[in-house]
């Protein structure tokens, strides 16, 4: 028997720009990912038992286990569950070298922190945490990049939870230049108060709904190069960030779940520097100066109605672990 652990973090948007769609429906994307101190734990150990099985642990912002949660979880087909795919990519290639023996059994067990289908790449850090750990549980030796394009294969944002940091998305958002290291602790860390929703958004839906009105405000344009300026603005300090959080898929969401936007608003109303909607939402980040407006803009947030929790943390945090 065999085991190993990683850990991998969530994300928010800081900038996302999409474009017209492929002929397959694929949208480009340009996007300025900042990983956060809010992480996936993903343990693998080798089983006598062939096949791949997934345990999942839902944690609530308060430590508690959500119980509805992971019994809805446990209840998801293994094949569907991006831990179990990337594990199988990596059990191939432990099956033709020196571990092959012990490659055909794995159990898997997540234990979850970041909100499931809230926006903010929950089971693409699943995936990233199974790449690293199996990475090392079978001594495959595969380097960063390798990972990394492995990682595209399963999801667009699972890059983004291998890479960490500060990092810019292109392609479909999925091809990644790291801006700003993450560190532990960092003085010049950005705070953030997330408002959860009881429900999650669909991301396709979220995208339909983009197509559906013609793309974003202003409609369809050429992808933006992000420039120098731009990067040292969102890499900076919090200040330098307050005006600059852009997201796309935002009147999309709202179309959605109209009720979104009184949730961005009771943030504004209580001080938050800027407000950004995390990837197709419905998670709803507020900027804070630090650690203590943070504080102060959770507990405004709280009883905000449409908001079913809110979380503080902060970033950039390390990538995959």
């Amino acid at each position: 028997m065999r085991e190993a652990t990683a850990s991998a973090p969530g994300k928010v948007n800081l900038l996302l720009r999409a474009g017209r769609p492929d002929p397959d429906g694929y949208h480009p994307l340009v996007t300025v990912f900042e990983c956060l101190d809010l992480r996936e734990t993903v343990s693998v150990r080798t089983s006598r038992t062939p096949g791949i099985r997934v345990d999942t642990t839902v944690r609530r912002p308060d430590g508690s286990t959500d119980r509805q949660a992971t019994a809805a979880l446990g209840d998801l087909p293994v094949e569907r569950h991006l831990a179990a795919r990337a594990a199988r990519l990596l059990q191939r290639l432990a099956a033709t070298g020196p571990w092959a023996q012990t490659a055909s059994g794995i159990s898997i067990e997540v234990d979850k922190r970041v909100p499931i289908a809230g926006g903010m790449a929950g089971g693409s850090a699943d995936a990233a945490a199974t790449l690293v750990a199996c990475n090392d549980l079978w001594g495959l030796g595969l380097d960063d990049a390798h990972l990394q394009a492995l990682g595209r294969t399963l999801g667009a944002d699972v890059p983004a939870c291998l890479v960490g940091g500060i990092a810019l998305g292109t392609g479909h958002g999925d091809h990644m230049t790291l801006l700003r290291a993450g560190e532990d602790p960092d003085p010049a860390a950005h705070h953030w108060v997330l408002a959860l929703a009881a429900h999650g958004l669909s991301t396709p839906e979220v995208f339909a709904g983009l197509d559906a009105v013609g793309g974003p405000p202003g409609g369809w344009r050429p992808l933006p190069d992000v420039e120098v300026d731009l990067v040292a603005q969102l890499t900076g300090p919090a200040d330098d960030l307050a005006g600059a959080l852009v997201n796309d898929l935002t009147e999309a969401a709202l179309q959605v779940r109209p009720g979104l936007a009184r949730t961005m608003d009771a943030a504004r109303d209580a001080g938050a520097l800027d407000v950004v909607l995390s990837g197709s939402g419905p998670t709803v980040a507020a900027l804070a100066r630090d650690a203590g407006h943070a504080r102060a803009l959770a507990e405004a947030w709280r009883g905000t109605p449409g908001v079913a929790d809110v979380l503080t943390t902060r970033g950039p945090a390390a990538g995959g672990e």
